[in-house]
């Protein structure tokens, strides 16, 4: 069983990584819309989980290239927005269904087994103990899935991993956030949050996630300047986070 797993994120690449590999599945990470062309290209995949905002060319346009090939197989979206207009437009595209991020393994593989019946994901790998949900904020530990994962693959060394490649995709994305903000590129700041959002929901860190995200929602209807605010709370709140990631993760950075 083949399945590729297309998004520009490399941590969400990682972590998709983690959680797949147990169930015995041929499995390709990729990064753009045009590495997936090619792949499919070369070996058509049973299914496909395909992030949708990525530069250059999105998930929708390379679903609808796929689709144009003849392409056959599943394609599931990898969506922070579960909104009418993105379901919709992952249906107009081509695409079999969405699932939303963050997503914990037990729904990812659920998800993956009804759209592949003949897939057999209860192997005993693949019936370790699942990440949680992110905590309340009232008690947040961003550190907390990444622990569970560590525990549920009985291997301590994956706790730093995931971080250092946390830290290592969120530091792009806040340096590609300053950049735009320097330039008052607006869609530029937003793309950079939109980023942020999905990689630290994911990690676990949800008051992160929930101020990029505020500031990515945001910048829909208002201009720069209006989200200034928003703006200087994601600013303010990554450099607490980061040092608390590298000081109860084994104290190193990547």
């Amino acid at each position: 069983m083949r399945i590729l797993v297309v998004d520009d994120d490399a941590f969400s690449r990682k972590l998709m990584g983690l959680y797949l590999k147990p169930i015995g599945v041929d499995l390709e990470l990729l990064a753009g819309g045009q590495e997936c062309l090619d792949s499919v290209s070369a070996q058509p995949p049973d299914l496909i989980l395909m992030d949708c905002q990525m530069p250059e060319l999105d998930g929708f346009e390379t679903t609808r290239r796929l689709r144009q090939s003849s392409f056959a197989g599943i394609i599931l979206a990898l969506t922070g927005n579960s909104d009418e207009e993105t379901v919709r437009r992952c249906s107009e595209a081509g695409m079999n269904g969405h699932i939303s991020k963050p997503v914990d393994a037990a729904t990812l593989r659920a998800r993956i087994a009804a759209a592949l019946p003949h897939l057999q994901t209860d192997s005993p790998e693949a019936k370790t103990p699942e990440d949680p949900p992110p905590p309340a904020p009232a008690a947040e530990d961003p550190l907390a899935r990444a622990r569970k994962i560590a525990e549920a693959a009985r291997n301590p060394a994956i706790l730093a991993r995931l971080v250092g490649a946390f830290i290592k995709s969120a530091e792009e994305s806040m340096e590609a956030l300053e950049a735009a903000a320097q330039s008052l590129d607006a869609p530029g700041v937003a793309a950079a949050a939109h980023k942020l959002r999905g990689s630290s929901g994911s990690f676990g860190a949800a008051s992160f996630s929930q101020a990029a995200g505020g500031l990515e929602d945001a910048l829909q209807n208002q201009s720069l300047q209006e989200c200034s605010s928003l703006l200087d709370a994601v600013r303010s709140l990554w450099p607490g986070l980061r040092q608390y990631l590298v000081n109860n993760s084994g104290g190193t950075t990547p």
